[in-house]
């Protein structure tokens, strides 16, 4: 919300979406999120922190646990420096590595009566509860599927993790793993390797296209044929697809092994991922309305 000497112009809100950077107030309100979501009591009264520095010290910093502070509160301080001496990259990467490793570190084993107790903010509420503190902080970041890319439009957002949460439903696996892994080609940082982001983005289509069709024959175009006969799909829409794919696939495009010379940026690579997404989620509504499920 801007505040009111904002909204009546006598000072003026600088803030621009952040991709190269992060600023004090995002670093201060992630580090306010963490503080806020271990520093609160478990089931046996205790914070989390002796914990979460155990965790960084062995999996993430790589540094001697028996080096670390002995305290609760000495452990924070110890956390809380560590993260704030990080560069932009380090804090993204410390922090997409805490929401990762939320689950483990945070439960809590109870011999007497031989359960575990979760901590009461599930991992996918906090990658929520993150995503509405990038968006409100203008970062260009969300986290997608799990993983932090620079993909900040939330309809963009929902279709792909629709696709992801869809395929992964319904057995369609080498889709799942496609986007996914187009996701985290083009969330590499500081280099994203959008060439193979777009690969991995038109190979869900090819997946799913030759699963639910059953047609094994290599490329695209055979396979959309082969499910037209099932379902309705348009046919401006197949060959755009095919079209798209042949991009992908042409002398000079993503696939062919002068990858160096090929002109493709974050653009390109988010327009592929997005449209992909898409595009599996109306395989997928067709494909079920038809009942081409029953068999897989």
């Amino acid at each position: 919300m801007d505040r009111f000497s904002e909204r009546i112009g006598v000072s003026k809100n600088s803030k621009t979406i952040q991709i190269d950077g992060m600023s004090d107030e995002l670093r201060h309100s992630i580090w306010n999120l963490l503080f806020n979501l271990y520093d609160s009591p478990d089931d046996r009264g205790e914070n989390y922190w002796v914990r979460v520095a155990n965790h960084i010290a062995e999996f993430f910093r790589k540094v001697p646990k028996d080096n670390l502070p002995h305290g609760p509160y000495e452990c924070r301080e110890w956390v809380k420096d560590y993260f704030y001496s990080l560069n932009w990259l380090g804090a993204y990467d410390l922090t997409g590595f805490l929401v990762h490793s939320h689950s483990t570190m945070t439960k809590t084993y109870f011999s007497t009566i031989g359960t575990y107790h979760d901590h009461h903010v599930s991992q996918s509420n906090l990658f929520s509860a993150l995503n509405h503190l990038l968006e409100r902080e203008l970062s260009g970041y969300r986290f997608v599927s799990g993983f932090l890319t620079p993909i900040s439009d939330k309809v963009e957002v929902d279709e792909i993790e629709a696709a992801v949460n869809q395929a992964r439903g319904r057995g369609l696996l080498g889709t799942h793993e496609h986007i996914r892994t187009a996701l985290q080609q083009l969330g590499i940082k500081p280099t994203p390797d959008y060439r193979n982001a777009i690969k991995e983005a038109i190979s869900a289509i090819e997946s799913i296209v030759k699963q639910i069709s059953g047609q094994k024959s290599p490329g695209l175009e055979g396979a959309l044929k082969e499910l037209s006969k099932h379902i309705e799909i348009h046919g401006a829409l197949q060959s755009g697809f095919i079209k798209l794919y042949g991009y992908s696939s042409d002398e000079d495009g993503i696939r062919h092994p002068i990858l160096d010379q090929s002109n493709v940026g974050f653009d390109e690579a988010k327009f592929m991922i997005v449209a992909c997404s898409a595009f599996v989620n109306f395989l997928i509504s067709k494909a079920e309305a038809a009942g081409l499920f029953k068999n897989h």
